[in-house]
């Protein structure tokens, strides 16, 4: 029977996870209504979150993810009387996709790695400084502060918003549509010009692993997996600088390791797909985006992202004239 309900198809999977409780006698979440949701804890996270971050990092960063991000998508569900185990796909995660998506969470960070490692490197060449945005831990006690942080916390709390919420409420305009407007919003949400197309295809995955494990779960533990691989990275880089920075002639070493990645992600894709035994997502695709999608909601948020971006860009290549630390 928990098979069963693990393989209705999509249309049902879209339009049965959008129902309220009590048969339906309340409004169902809608893309409205997650859009005043999300931009309401993107401003929390511009000014609380960075603020608290800014005080103490790690202290910071667990009450940005727990009080910031995790409780306002559990108030917004609660809100609309949804049946969290359907709407969120709360469905316990079948131990067959485990080993399938550790596979992919490790091929496609390799991927996204050296994708953003070029594009830090190209600007480079015009002068662009890379900025620390994390400090590479120096002990291994500070390595698993770290992993709890970015790994546990993060990985459940942004997949609650983002795979839980934020796309549920989107799919009535369909699975595509949802997957590629959510991944869209996580991408922004972390306010990096330079991490832009890596977080969104890191979002799209994600959404994909939910959609065909039938299970939020699934895309947790990808996020964990995803954010442990990165803290491990970094704790054996010992250094920022070693961690973004790549020289063109490094990329003939990394060149192996790209195509390993692809064949692992493209494998593992093919693996999801066939394990889950559901209809191929873009099969039926009608729109890339949900109808409505540009908003004033989004214009708020994609100021704000380009207000980050801009800030970004002004302290990487020093147009403010700073002195060099």
């Amino acid at each position: 029977m928990r098979n069963k309900l693990h393989q209705n198809n999509d249309s049902l999977d879209s339009s049965n996870s959008l129902s309220g409780g009590l048969n339906g006698s309340f409004k169902k979440p809608d893309l409205k209504a997650v859009m005043r949701l999300y931009i309401f804890i993107f401003v929390l996270l511009l000014t609380f979150g960075a603020l608290a971050q800014t005080m103490h990092f790690e202290i910071g960063m667990i009450v940005t993810q727990v009080v910031l991000i995790l409780l306002p998508a559990l108030i917004f569900l609660q809100r609309y009387r949804v049946d969290m185990l359907q709407f969120s796909r709360l469905y316990p995660l079948q131990i067959k996709y485990v080993p399938t998506i550790i596979v992919l969470a490790a091929s496609m960070w390799a991927l996204n790695m050296i994708i953003a490692a070029g594009l830090v490197t190209g600007l480079m060449e015009y002068g662009y400084e890379p900025i620390a945005v994390l400090e590479p831990p120096a002990t291994f006690q500070e390595y698993l502060i770290l992993l709890l942080v970015l790994s546990v916390f993060a990985g459940i709390c942004e997949e609650v918003l983002f795979r839980g919420t934020i796309m549920p409420s989107m799919e009535e305009h369909g699975l595509v549509p949802a997957i590629v407007f959510s991944s869209l919003l996580f991408a922004l949400f972390h306010i990096t010009f330079l991490n832009l197309v890596t977080t969104f295809i890191l979002g799209i995955v994600m959404a994909v692993v939910v959609i065909k494990t039938g299970s939020l779960w699934g895309g947790i533990l990808y996020h964990m997996l995803n954010n442990f691989i990165a803290a491990t990275y970094l704790y054996f880089a010992g250094q920022q600088e070693a961690a973004s920075e790549v020289n063109p002639q490094d990329y003939w070493v990394l060149l192996p390791l790209g195509i390993i990645a692809l064949a692992g992600s493209y494998y593992s894709l093919r693996l999801l797909q066939k394990q889950s035994g559901r209809e191929p997502l873009l099969k039926n695709r009608k729109n890339w985006l949900p109808r409505g999608w540009f908003s004033r909601y989004f214009v708020i948020a994609l100021i704000l992202f380009l207000i980050m971006a801009l800030l970004e860009f002004a302290i990487g290549f020093n147009w403010l004239g700073l002195p060099e630390l």
